[in-house]
C-alpha cells in the first residue's frame, strides 16, 4: 500500500473508512462530484436539527469502480462513497465532502455505518477528553502528543474492558492509581503473585 495512505480502524464491521492518499482521493472526489452532479447516483439524504445547527447528509455509493486502478491494493473492496455534509448555524453555512472505500454496496448501511462510525469517535473523544483531559493536553515537542494520545487510549481499553461492570470507568481509574494489586493484574491480566 501508499505510505501515504492511513487506514482508520474502526468498530464498523465491513467498512473500510479510509484517509485516501491525495492522489486516490483527487480520482474519487472527481469522478464522483461528477457522477452525483450528473444525477446517476443514487442519493441518500438525512436532516438533523439539534444544538442551534441543521445538518443534512447525502450519501452517494457506486459499485462501478472497474476505473479505479488502486483497486487490487485494497481486498474486498466493492464501492466507492461520497458524503456531502451541509451544516447550517445561524446564518452561515458550511458544506464538507468526504470519501470511503467500502467493502458491501447497500446505500442505507453505507449512511448507517459512516454516522455509527462518528458516533464512535465523538463518543471516544468525549471519554478521553472528560476522564483524561485530553482536550488540556499541551504536549508539543517531537511525537510527544501522539505518545501520549496512543498511552490514554491504551490506558482507557484495559480500564474500560476489565473490572465491575458496575462500577464507573471515574471510579476504576482511581482504584488503579490507589491498589497496586489492582493495576498490576490490569497491565498483566492476573493478580500478583
Amino acid at each position: 500500500m501508499d505510505e501515504n495512505l492511513q487506514v482508520h480502524n474502526s468498530i464498523i464491521t465491513y467498512c473500510f473508512v479510509i484517509i485516501i492518499a491525495l492522489s486516490v482521493q483527487a480520482l474519487l472526489s472527481l469522478w464522483l462530484d461528477t457522477e452525483n452532479a450528473k444525477g446517476t447516483l443514487p442519493v441518500h439524504e438525512t436532516v438533523e436539527k439539534g444544538h442551534g445547527r441543521i445538518e443534512t447528509r447525502r450519501y452517494s455509493l457506486s459499485s462501478d469502480i472497474g476505473w479505479l486502478e488502486q483497486k487490487p491494493e485494497w481486498a474486498g473492496l466493492s464501492a466507492v462513497g461520497r458524503v456531502e455534509s451541509t451544516r447550517m448555524v445561524g446564518d452561515k453555512t458550511s458544506v464538507e465532502c468526504r470519501y470511503y472505500l467500502c467493502s458491501f454496496i447497500g446505500l442505507e448501511r453505507f449512511a448507517e455505518a459512516v454516522r455509527g462510525h462518528w458516533g464512535i469517535e465523538n463518543g471516544q473523544h468525549w471519554v478521553l477528553d472528560v476522564q483524561f483531559g485530553e482536550d488540556a493536553n499541551r504536549a508539543r515537542r517531537d511525537h510527544s502528543a501522539e505518545n501520549l494520545a496512543l498511552v490514554r487510549r491504551m490506558a482507557m481499553n484495559v480500564i474500560k474492558h476489565n473490572g465491575p461492570s458496575k462500577d464507573s470507568l471515574r471510579r476504576r481509574k482511581l482504584r488503579a492509581s490507589l491498589n497496586d494489586g489492582y493495576r498490576y493484574e490490569l497491565i498483566f491480566g492476573k493478580p500478583p503473585t
